[in-house]
């Protein structure tokens, strides 16, 4: 039996050109927030698009429709198709992952956080591409990174490989898709689930493992 007091670790793997992993993100700070310590939530991330080339015209059209269908969603309000309807679309996911872990090394959880927050502002409501170097470092700018800094860690191979590394790892343990959450380094959720689902898996494996979660801590 775990330690009871030991909250339930949950690992969303995202990526930034997801508009679903937005969605399951806000579902899951949400949960976090209702269930106070008993989870914590770490993201790592998971490209989407690994390969460094544009999208073909039917890519682009394929990904403007998942990002209409995510618009629906009431986490996702404001979200347009712009980003892969432009002449200009992501060629990777590689290059605003790397930002996000840029950011964490020069500013901790909350520099992330705020970086973060600002690309998918910037992809998903103003269809940007957030994947352009001059963009990162504008956004990392907003966001109180030091320029000189934070210009030279996008550009560490040591942090494209660790984002590489992280993308091997977690395709070697099953994951094929983002979102996917990793509950308790056990049980696998892949893909976009309502805030019930998430809460009910969460409940079902703290009964299978002894721990106690409170059904809720926020009313």
């Amino acid at each position: 039996m775990r330690d009871l007091l030991e909250p339930i670790e949950l690992i969303l793997h995202h990526d930034v050109l997801c508009g679903w992993s937005a969605v399951a993100d806000d579902r899951l700070r949400s949960l976090r927030e209702e269930l106070g310590g008993a989870i914590r939530l770490e993201r790592r991330p998971f490209m989407g698009f690994p390969d460094d080339r544009l999208p073909t015209k039917r890519e682009r059209l394929a990904r403007a429709s998942a990002l209409r269908r995510v618009a629906k969603e009431r986490e996702a309000a404001g979200f347009v198709p712009d980003l892969w309807r432009s002449d200009d679309p992501p060629r990777s996911s590689l290059a605003p992952l790397v930002a996000l872990e840029a950011a964490k090394i020069i500013g901790g959880e909350a520099a992330h956080d705020r970086l973060l927050a600002a690309l998918r502002r910037a992809a998903f409501h103003h269809g940007i591409n957030v994947s352009r170097e001059d963009i990162l470092i504008e956004l990392g700018e907003r966001c109180g990174l030091e320029t000189t800094r934070f210009a030279a860690a996008l550009g560490a191979q040591g942090l494209r490989r660790l984002v590489s590394d992280q993308h091997e790892a977690s395709t070697f343990r099953g994951i094929d898709t983002s979102p996917s959450l990793v509950i308790g380094g056990e049980w696998l959720v892949s893909g976009v689930r309502s805030i019930d689902e998430y809460r009910d898996t969460i409940q079902h494996f703290s009964e299978q493992n002894g721990i106690v979660v409170p059904e809720r801590v926020v009313h």
